[in-house]
């Protein structure tokens, strides 16, 4: 009779035990898994793009800013809250030339960023002509939902390069890597990987603001567990300082700076 007692709590306890731990690795992985969210991927994204974040918006009008004011002879630029103090400028063409741009928030802002760009580039003067110009660097921000320290890369090929044409067209690829703290939810720390691409983005010489255009964005998060989530879409540009981005939920998610 002991033996069968003791069998019986030996299998209750054994039964407990791995219920315990199946519930210990369900609540394990159901936290890693809603540790990152689509709505993590579209702030990325966001801040990716938005000039208060030291985005892709601020490199396009930088780009526009090259060409437009001056022919940067290299050297230093030093550029605050978006815009250049003063550009002198002298671009020869088939040379390739080289700056190094800064970029900073106003003091006190919020978001606020700081960051440091390479620039090389090139004037083709063919007809018609083009300014190609690539950059890398890094930087950080402090925004509402996220703060990141990130690298950035990319170029750009501008045309529509002559005075009788409005506009400039953007040859565009852009890409963001770092680590991100969230300030939202569970405060999670997690590593992002960021590409924009686009062959259309129309911008305004008169308004110096984006018109239009479309993107492809690629988005990858990996959480501190070590998992790793991917979001692709399309950001649309839509004039006015706004666009909107769609990623894998179909959500249509709307942006504006």
């Amino acid at each position: 009779m002991k033996k069968n007692i003791t069998k019986i709590l030996l299998a209750a306890f054994s039964a407990a035990f791995i219920a315990v731990n199946l519930s210990s690795c369900t609540k394990s992985d159901s936290t890693a898994t809603g540790s990152i969210t689509e709505s993590d991927a579209v702030q990325v994204t966001t801040d990716a793009v938005t000039p208060s974040t030291g985005g892709m918006v601020s490199q396009v009008n930088s780009a526009a800013g090259l060409f437009s004011n001056a022919t940067v002879t290299g050297g230093t630029v030093s550029v605050i809250n978006n815009r250049p103090r003063a550009i002198v400028n002298i671009i020869p063409c088939g040379s390739e030339k080289d700056s190094t741009i800064a970029y900073a928030s106003v003091a006190g802002a919020v978001p606020s960023f700081s960051y440091s760009l390479t620039w090389k580039y090139t004037l083709a003067c063919t007809v018609p002509s083009t300014l190609t110009l690539n950059f890398n660097g890094s930087g950080s921000y402090n925004g509402s939902a996220l703060s990141s320290t990130f690298t950035s890369t990319g170029g750009f090929v501008l045309s529509g390069l002559a005075a009788a044409n409005p506009q400039y067209t953007y040859n565009a690829n852009y890409s963001r890597a770092g680590v991100i703290t969230s300030k939202v939810g569970d405060k999670n720390t997690f590593n992002h990987s960021l590409t924009i691409t686009s062959s259309n983005i129309l911008y305004d010489k008169a308004s110096q603001e984006i018109v239009s255009g479309t993107a492809t964005v690629a988005v990858k998060i990996t959480s501190s567990s070590g998992n790793a989530y991917n979001y692709g879409g399309t950001l649309t540009f839509l004039g006015s300082k706004t666009a909107t981005l769609v990623l894998n939920s179909g959500t249509v998610y709307h942006i504006s700076w």
